[in-house]
C-alpha cells in the first residue's frame, strides 16, 4: 500500500508512488500489487481522475514520483501488476481549507489553519462540482447524469449512495477513520443500481489508467451494514418486496397486501427500533417477522455486486485493451460466505485475522478452500502484528520470516508487507525490513520446486459448508453482547464490525490444530454448493474426519455412505449429521483428544517426534517427497526463535536425500538418513529437506 511510517493510514487516496518503490518490488522479485492505486474514487471520481492523470509538480519529479497511470505503466514494464482498489463500503468527506475565491485548495484532511475559507471535500461536493477551479466537472464522467432505481436524475452522490439504518441513522465505517480527524467515512449501500453504476464507471476510469488488475475490498459491505441496523433506504425496501414476490415468500397476517408493503414501515409500526436490529441482539433477531429472508437478501445481494463489477471490468478490458484482466476481491478470513463469489475471481485475496506464532491448522483448512485457485492475503492487525513491527525496528526478523513462510509451506500465501496499514491501531505502518525481503524473494524463486502445493496425506477432514454457514449466523460467542451492549446508541451507527458475533465454528477448527500440532498428516476438503462433494475427492484418502457437520445435505451423506461401501472409513466429531449417518465411529467434542491419541497410532508416510515447539508439511513434489520443518521455537526474552537441538523422523519407505535448502542461512544445520530414518540437527526458522524417489 506504501503507507508512510509514523504516519496514520488514510484512506481511500493511496501515498502517491515513485521510481524508488518500483526498484524495491523488482529486487524482491514482486510480480503483483494489491491494494496499490486509484482508490480515490471513494472521494469522487473528479478526485480519481486528477490521482491517475494529474500533473506532478516539477519538484516531486526530482524524486521521481508520477501519477497513478504512469506508475501502473511502470510496473507493467518490468512484469508487475499493479491491481487499481475499488473500496466497495467508503464514501468519504474530508474538511479542506481554501484561499478566498476557492481555486486554490491548501490544506486538506491534515490541517494548518492556512485557508480563508473552511468546508469539505468529498462525495457530496464533487457530485455537485462545488469546485470547479480545482476539480473537473462530474458531467465529465456521467455526461447523461446518473439515475436512481426510480428513473430520477440523482444530485448529491452522497445522500444517494450512503446506507441508512432503520430508523434513519448514518452508518459509518468507522475502523477506517483516524482519530481526532474531521474527516467521515460514510458506509455505502451496495444494493443500490445508482451506486453499481458508479462503481462500474470507476473500474473503466482505473482500466483507461493502465491498472494491471482490480481488486475489490470490502466485497460484503451489506455485512457490516446490516450488522448496525440497515440499510433500510427505499431501494433496499422496494427490492426486499421483489424478492419475496420472487421467492414466494407468505407475508404475516397483519402485514397487509404485498404490492403496497413496505418492510421498514412494517417494523417501525410494530414499535421495532435499530436497538432491536444490530448485531448484539444476536439470535432474538431472527424472531423478528421476515428478517431472517431480509438478512438472506442483503447477503444475496454481495455476490451480485461482485458478478456485475468483474465481468463488467473484464468486458471493457477486453474491448478497449484486448486483454484479459485478472480481477481479486478481499474476502477476508475466508468465512461462509464467500463461497458464492469465488468462482467470479481469478485470485482470491483477503486478511488473515487472529495472526500469532503458531496458526498452520487454520492455513491447512485455507488451502482447502482455495481449491486450486490462486491467492495473496495480507495481515488484519493485530497486538501481534504490532509486535513484529517492533521487533523489525530492533533489527529482529524471525517473528516476521515465520509469518511470511508458515502459509508458503502449506500452500497459502501471505504478501510481502510494504507499508501496509496497521488499521490505525497505532500512528504507524508495517515496514518490514527490505534488504530481508530483498533476500527471501529471490530464495522463493530459487526453491520454487519444493513448494508443490500439493501435501500427501491418507486422512482428509470435510468442512461442511452448510453447517459452518448456519453455525455463523445463529452461534455467537457465549455472553456477546456487541460493541453498544445495552446502553443508548450514538447518533451515527458503524461501530458493529462485520463480523460482530459469527459463529467462529470452532470444534472444526481446534480439531484441525489438534492434527498439526500432533504432525498428523491430513488435508481439508471444502465443501460448498459450488464445490460439491463427489467421489473423485474422497477417493485417494483412507479416512474422513467429519466435524461438526450437523447441517450436513443428504446428497453429501449418501455419498459418504457410498464412500464406507468402498472401504473407507467415516468418522464423526462433535454434532453429528441430522439426516441419519451412521459413523463408523463417533467423538464428542470434549474426547477429541482421544480421538488424536487413536489417530497418532495410524501409519503415514512420515512419523515426527512429538516434541512440541514445530510443525511440518510433507509434500508430494511428483519425484518424491518436500519435508518442511516450521520452527515455533520463540524466545520470549530474545524475541529470536531458538534453533531446535534434535528431531529423528520415521519414513515408511526408503528415499534418496536431496536439496536440502533453509531461510535464512544455517550452517548449523546437521541432516543426516539412514535405515529410513531422517535425523535433523539445529533446525532455524526454517527447513525444507527433498527426499527423492529410489
Amino acid at each position: 500500500m506504501g503507507w508512510q511510517r509514523d504516519m496514520w493510514n488514510y484512506h481511500p487516496s493511496l501515498p502517491i508512488k515513485n521510481m524508488h518503490m518500483i526498484e524495491d518490488i523488482t529486487e524482491m522479485h514482486g510480480n503483483m500489487l494489491l491494494w496499490s492505486c486509484l482508490g480515490s474514487g471513494a472521494i469522487g471520481l473528479p478526485y480519481l481522475a486528477l490521482e491517475a492523470e494529474g500533473a506532478v509538480e516539477p519538484r516531486m519529479r526530482l524524486y521521481g514520483y508520477m501519477n497513478d497511470r504512469e506508475f501502473c505503466g511502470e510496473c507493467r514494464k518490468r512484469g508487475i501488476r499493479p491491481f487499481a482498489v475499488l473500496w466497495k463500503a467508503q464514501l468519504w468527506e474530508f474538511a479542506a481549507e481554501w484561499n478566498e475565491d476557492e481555486t486554490q485548495l491548501l490544506a486538506l484532511n491534515i490541517h494548518r489553519d492556512a485557508g480563508v475559507k473552511k468546508g469539505y471535500v468529498g462525495m457530496s461536493e464533487l457530485s455537485v462540482n462545488r469546485y470547479p477551479y480545482v476539480f473537473p466537472p462530474i458531467e465529465q464522467f456521467f455526461p447523461q447524469g446518473l439515475t436512481d432505481f426510480k428513473g430520477d436524475k440523482v444530485g448529491d452522490y452522497l445522500e444517494e449512495f450512503k446506507a441508512v439504518s432503520l430508523e434513519g441513522r448514518n452508518i459509518l465505517a468507522r475502523w477506517l477513520m483516524a482519530p481526532e480527524h474531521d474527516h467521515k467515512c460514510y458506509s455505502a449501500c451496495a444494493n443500490k443500481d445508482s451506486y453499481l453504476a458508479y462503481l462500474k464507471k470507476e473500474t473503466e476510469m482505473m482500466i483507461d489508467a493502465n491498472a494491471g488488475g482490480l481488486h475489490i475490498d470490502e466485497y460484503d459491505s451489506q455485512k457490516h451494514v446490516f450488522n448496525n441496523a440497515g440499510c433500510f433506504c427505499p431501494e433496499c425496501v422496494d427490492k426486499f418486496r421483489r424478492y419475496l414476490k420472487e421467492k414466494r415468500i407468505s407475508l404475516p397476517a397483519d402485514a397487509g397486501e404485498l404490492k403496497e408493503f413496505d418492510y421498514r414501515a412494517y417494523l417501525l409500526q410494530k414499535g421495532y427500533g435499530d436497538r432491536d436490529l444490530v448485531a448484539g441482539k444476536g439470535n432474538q433477531r431472527w424472531e423478528i417477522p421476515l428478517f431472517r429472508e431480509y438478512a438472506r437478501m442483503q447477503m444475496d445481494s454481495i455476490e451480485y455486486v461482485v458478478r456485475e463489477v468483474a465481468e463488467h471490468a473484464k468486458a471493457y478490458a477486453r474491448r478497449q485493451r484486448d486483454e484479459e484482466f485478472p480481477v481479486s476481491a478481499n474476502l477476508f478470513n475466508c468465512y461462509p460466505h464467500s463461497w458464492e463469489c469465488k468462482k467470479h475471481l481469478d485470485i482470491l485475496a483477503g486478511e488473515k485475522t487472529n495472526i500469532s506464532l503458531r496458526q498452520d491448522g487454520w492455513y491447512q483448512f485455507a488451502f482447502g478452500w482455495l481449491n486450486g485457485k490462486e491467492c495473496c492475503f495480507v495481515e488484519d492487525p493485530n497486538q501481534y502484528v504490532r509486535d513484529m513491527a517492533e521487533d523489525m525496528k530492533n533489527g529482529i526478523n524471525d517473528r516476521f520470516i515465520l509469518f511470511l513462510l508458515e502459509p508458503l509451506a502449506h500452500g497459502f500465501h501471505l504478501a510481502f508487507p510494504y507499508g501496509s496499514w496497521l488499521q490505525n491501531q497505532v500512528k504507524d505502518a508495517l515496514w518490514p525490513d527490505l534488504r530481508m525481503l530483498k533476500r527471501l524473494g529471490p530464495w522463493l524463486d530459487e526453491h520454487e520446486a519444493a513448494f508443490p502445493m500439493n501435501p500427501a496425506a491418507d486422512l482428509a477432514v470435510i468442512y461442511d459448508w452448510q453447517s459452518a454457514s448456519e453455525n455463523q449466523w445463529t452461534k455467537p460467542p457465549a455472553g456477546w453482547q456487541g460493541v453498544y451492549g445495552n446502553g443508548g446508541l450514538p447518533e451515527e451507527l458503524g461501530a458493529e464490525g462485520a463480523f460482530a458475533g459469527d459463529g467462529e465454528f470452532d470444534s472444526f477448527f481446534r480439531l484441525l490444530q489438534k492434527l498439526s500440532d500432533r504432525h498428523i498428516l491430513y488435508r481439508v476438503i471444502y465443501e460448498s454448493p459450488d464445490e460439491q462433494l463427489c467421489y473423485e475427492r474422497l477417493s485417494s484418502f483412507g479416512m474422513v474426519l467429519l466435524p461438526d457437520a450437523f447441517a450436513m445435505r443428504r446428497e453429501d451423506i449418501k455419498l459418504l455412505r457410498n464412500y464406507q461401501n468402498g472401504g473407507g472409513q467415516v468418522i464423526t466429531v462433535g454434532q453429528e449429521p441430522e439426516n441419519g449417518f451412521r459413523a463408523d465411529r463417533h467423538f464428542e467434542e470434549e474426547n477429541m483428544d482421544a480421538l488424536i491419541k487413536m489417530l497418532e497410532c495410524r501409519e503415514q508416510e512420515i512419523t515426527a517426534p512429538e516434541e512440541d515447539g514445530y510443525g511440518i508439511a510433507w509434500h508430494d513434489t511428483g519425484n518424491g517427497r518436500a519435508l518442511h520443518i516450521i520452527n515455533y521455537s520463540y524466545d520470549s526474552d530474545s524475541h529470536r526463535i531458538r534453533n531446535l537441538p534434535e528431531l529423528c523422523f520415521r519414513l515408511g519407505k526408503t528415499w534418496r536425500l536431496g536439496c536440502v535448502s533453509t531461510f535464512p542461512e544455517n550452517p548449523l544445520l546437521e541432516v543426516s538418513y539412514r535405515q529410513q530414518t531422517l535425523e535433523v540437527k539445529n533446525a532455524g526458522i526454517y527447513t525444507i529437506i527433498e527426499l527423492m524417489d529410489v
